[in-house]
């Protein structure tokens, strides 16, 4: 296999002009599906745009099809006092992820909310989500103030971030995957841990350590100086385990900010593929 090794980087360097087309055109359309649903709250405008007729929805509390979303959703989003604000967005090729804090219903806390959308062929073919009530007196989604992501990061991130996800997921090194690409004074937006790398690897390393404790990938993405990873977390064998989608900015190389949202897999669902 070693004398395969220089034909599939040449391979790669071919095909990276190709993910960064595909990124460009992607955006255009994603940023335009945003617009129309999330700002302007034109449900039935953004979905007969932009999601093809077989979209298929991994929300356990609707069946497949645009027409269940559009019905669903667009009540909600036409309350006048409903809010929905867009804090991140993310387009990695074929993938988009919209993080956002959403309120459809006045008198509650909200919920941080993570859209990931693939597209196929122009079109919106395939959502997942996860939301996460927020606790009382906490602001899991405040933002630090920072400056524009920058795109030309892109691949600097993308490499470090394979190597940070593959510590931590795959080898379960935690401490490791922390120290080598997190900063000391991390800017933590998870409510249960503390400010900083120790606060953030001693609380991780407890999960990891719990019998039974797995964490599955299922698809990272990186858009300039942020990235994410959604997976499936379980903390015992026998259990259903959670959707999770945790966000990071980079920053010079380093990770300095995070943000998480966690959703229990529920017992029934109304499609035949919940959350995953």
């Amino acid at each position: 296999m070693r004398h395969l090794a220089p034909i599939l980087g040449l391979a790669l360097v071919a095909l990276a002009p190709m993910a960064v087309a595909k990124s460009a055109d992607n955006r255009t359309i994603v940023d335009d599906f945003v617009d129309r649903f999330y700002r302007q709250r034109d449900v039935a405008g953004a979905f007969a745009a932009h999601v093809a007729p077989g979209y298929v929805q991994h929300n356990p509390g609707l069946p497949d099809g645009p027409d269940a979303a559009v019905a669903a959703l667009a009540p909600m989003f036409a309350r006048p006092d409903a809010r929905f604000e867009v804090k991140h967005l993310l387009v990695d090729g074929d993938l988009a992820l919209v993080h956002l804090f959403g309120q459809g219903k006045p008198g509650t806390a909200g919920a941080a909310v993570a859209d990931l959308y693939r597209l196929k062929d122009g079109k919106v073919v395939e959502h997942w989500d996860v939301l996460q009530p927020i606790a009382e007196g906490s602001n899991p989604l405040a933002m630090a103030d920072a400056p524009p992501s920058d795109r030309s990061h892109t691949a600097t991130n993308r490499r470090a971030f394979s190597q940070f996800i593959d510590l931590l997921f795959a080898r379960g090194d935690v401490e490791q995957a922390y120290r080598r690409f997190a900063a000391p004074d991390l800017i933590q937006h998870n409510s249960r841990m503390g400010q900083g790398r120790d606060q953030a690897i001693a609380a991780i390393r407890a999960l990891h350590a719990m019998p039974g404790a797995s964490f599955t990938v299922q698809r990272i993405l990186v858009d300039g100086d942020f990235a994410a990873v959604h997976y499936r977390g379980k903390l015992a064998a026998d259990d259903k385990g959670a959707a999770v989608v945790e966000i990071f900015r980079f920053d010079k190389g380093r990770i300095v900010e995070h943000w998480d949202m966690l959703q229990g897999v529920p017992e029934t669902s109304r499609n035949a593929h919940p959350m995953f």
